[in-house]
């Protein structure tokens, strides 16, 4: 019985610390939405065809992640120096790989942002982008 209650407890401590990290994520999210729309002065038609091509832009990052992290259950994370030197050409394959994809992936939204917004909101954003993730960095 002892055993049971402790199992639900741990269960339900999960299941808030989930939710927190939800409501965090989902509040950083706003923020971020609120501080780009109000620095670059969106209209509400330029917000309307923007924050969808972003959140594209956002999830092909992720995938592209994703892709090229590796398997870290299967990989032991290694310093370099434990590292064969095939691993180590390995690793900086994928980093080349990773900077390409996401240069790739820059080139190809800049173009869609430019379709959608004037090429000088375009140009700040960039730099209102880099200015939150400075302002909010993660703790």
């Amino acid at each position: 019985m002892k055993t049971k209650l402790i199992i639900a407890f741990a269960l339900l401590l999960g299941i808030v610390n989930i939710n927190v990290a939800q409501e965090k994520r989902e509040d950083r999210k706003a923020k971020k939405v609120a501080f780009i729309t109000e620095r670059l002065q969106l209209t509400p038609e330029e917000s309307k065809a923007f924050w969808p091509l972003y959140e594209e832009r956002i999830k092909a990052k992720k995938e592209l992640r994703k892709k090229l992290k590796g398997n870290k259950k299967g990989e032991a994370k290694k310093k370099i120096e434990e590292m064969t030197d095939a691993e180590v050409v390995a690793l900086l394959d994928r980093v080349i790989e990773m900077r390409q994809g996401n240069l790739n992936i820059h080139k190809e939204y800049n173009a869609k942002f430019l379709s959608v917004l004037p090429p000088k909101k375009v140009a700040k954003f960039y730099h209102i982008e880099k200015e939150f993730k400075k302002v909010n960095k993660k703790k």
